[in-house]
């Protein structure tokens, strides 16, 4: 009741090949086509997993936030450099304000150091922790600046659509890394580095 199998002619360089679901053979990989397994499997080849689309997307989120990061301690670092020195009359606001700035500037290279160099380690498969705790550093910055944002009269509306836009951002990475298919593919590569 099956029907006959169904041939390709061969060429000088390949054999003849059964066409795919056509007798009980297994399916074979026809000439002209690079190859066909399932490319949603974490280990569809035997070489390095298949980076699933969630990794890719965290990773590229946390290097965009990574730059802002950098770019928001170097104005930091700037601004509280330029306060270094200025006379205040002598009630000391400049030194304070600059000690303000240099925290923040800190902060922020460090919140940028996670992201950048977790995107890294996420993009290779080696670990997806950093990006987690950068993701959710940022996140907790962005929260506590959005309500402490709220009740002042000097934030105008593209700082909090800015706030919530980074605060959005990281916790999209945090939920990317958290789903399925990212824990199957860093487990796949902590099973091929044997751990």
């Amino acid at each position: 009741a099956s029907s006959p199998p169904q041939v390709l002619p061969g060429t000088a360089s390949s054999p003849p090949q059964v066409l795919p679901g056509t007798a009980s053979s297994p399916p074979q990989v026809l000439p002209g086509m690079a190859n066909n397994r399932d490319t949603h499997s974490p280990t569809a080849s035997a070489g390095a997993p298949v980076r699933p689309g969630v990794v890719m997307a965290a990773a590229v989120l946390g290097v965009i936030l990574g730059a802002l990061a950098t770019a928001a301690a170097i104005f930091a670092f700037v601004g509280g450099s330029a306060l270094v020195g200025q006379d205040d009359g002598g009630t000391g606001l400049a030194g304070a304000l600059s000690g303000i700035f240099l925290v923040f500037a800190l902060i922020a290279l460090t919140v940028a150091v996670l992201l950048i160099w977790g995107s890294v380690l996420a993009i290779t498969g080696r670990s997806r922790v950093l990006l987690i705790v950068g993701a959710a550093l940022l996140a907790a910055l962005g929260l506590i600046s959005f309500f402490g944002s709220i009740g002042n009269d000097a934030t105008d509306t593209g700082g909090i659509i800015g706030l919530l836009v980074g605060l959005a951002a990281a916790l999209l990475i945090l939920v990317f890394l958290s789903l399925a298919p990212a824990a199957r593919y860093f487990a796949a590569h902590r099973d091929r580095r044997g751990r």
